[in-house]
């Protein structure tokens, strides 16, 4: 071989060898480019994500403010349109919308049972009626089973004793841990009140199907009366079967003029009667001691959204307001 053609071909390796590395730093390039695109990306998301989750919690410091300041936010107009969840307003770089609802509205089932352990039978009719009426309402879709509340009073109540309801003639017994032992994945019977209402679906009987159809109706704080002014058209139904839907329409229909004072006006509602009013009067208020609300502030920056929910307990008499549940999504 020539001394020109061997010069020739260490060119070309040198060439060869210095293009594969060009190649080879241009591949490390472009992964580190991508890889800081990516980062960038991230550390972007993040910062929206904070701030997403900012504006949030701006929402519930503009609750809290709104709970504590005014007596009763329904009829404040302007606080009810920012608190409807309709309306979405700016927080700093983003917006923020928050939706309140009044939890004394509602049938709480930490109290089937009171205190030394004596069933109440007042509260557990209810429920079984508000079963019937959702049934009713869904009758197509999981029927929720009487089951429920024997189910309920064992979870809450601190035996180990199943419970059977011997009014109920169908699907009246109740469970306790040997039913929840069996599961997969094994649990015990809590056997203490329910902390919030998404415990339901642990208990026996409670389905996705069957919590959202019940979830808006039931609440696990408060003093166990109901709040008529704000109570929705199935819970005051399901305070006494002598109260048809046209009744339960003429008390929302009263509140929305102007909500009840005390009790004794729920009186002169056209189509009340005596016997109606009697078998209510000692389980419905218009004043509870404590008003607790169930608040969903949502913030978003561009297309991240960030939401906080929170049970709220306002002291009537003080004026007092404490967060008694809170997470963030």
């Amino acid at each position: 071989m020539t001394p020109k053609r061997e010069k020739t071909q260490r060119n070309g390796f040198v060439l060869v060898v210095v293009l594969c590395m060009v190649i080879m730093l241009a591949v490390m390039l472009f992964g580190f480019n991508a890889k800081s695109r990516m980062n960038l990306r991230a550390v972007d998301g993040f910062k929206k994500s904070e701030q997403a989750l900012n504006c949030a919690r701006a929402g519930l410091n503009i609750t809290i403010a709104a709970i504590r300041n005014t007596d009763d936010i329904h009829t404040n107009k302007t606080l009810l349109s920012i608190l409807s969840g309709e309306n979405t307003f700016d927080v700093a770089n983003g917006t923020c919308s928050i939706t309140i609802i009044e939890e004394s509205g509602k049938l709480n089932i930490n109290l089937l049972k009171d205190k030394n352990g004596k069933l109440n039978r007042t509260r557990t009719d209810q429920l079984l009626r508000l079963i019937d009426l959702l049934n009713r309402q869904h009758p197509g879709h999981s029927r929720i089973s009487y089951g429920l509340v024997p189910s309920i009073i064992d979870w809450i109540d601190n035996d180990t004793q199943v419970t059977c309801l011997p009014f109920i003639k169908h699907e009246n017994s109740g469970a306790e841990s040997s039913y929840y032992g069996r599961l997969a994945p094994p649990y015990k019977c809590e056997n203490k009140p329910l902390r919030t209402t998404e415990e339901l679906l642990l208990i026996k009987g409670v389905t996705p199907q069957v919590f959202e159809c019940i979830r808006d109706y039931v609440t696990v704080y408060g003093d166990g009366k109901i709040n008529i002014n704000y109570a929705s058209k199935r819970v005051i139904k399901s305070l006494s079967e002598k109260i048809d839907t046209a009744l339960a329409q003429m008390i929302i229909d009263q509140r929305k003029s102007k909500l009840f004072d005390n009790i004794a006006e729920v009186r002169d509602v056209p189509g009340m009667t005596d016997n109606i009013y009697y078998a209510i009067k000692k389980t419905a208020t218009v004043g509870p001691a404590s008003q607790y609300y169930y608040v969903t502030s949502c913030g978003t920056v561009d297309d991240l959204d960030r939401t906080i929910t929170a049970l709220l307990r306002k002291n009537v008499k003080t004026k007092n307001v404490e967060v008694v549940v809170y997470k963030e999504c």
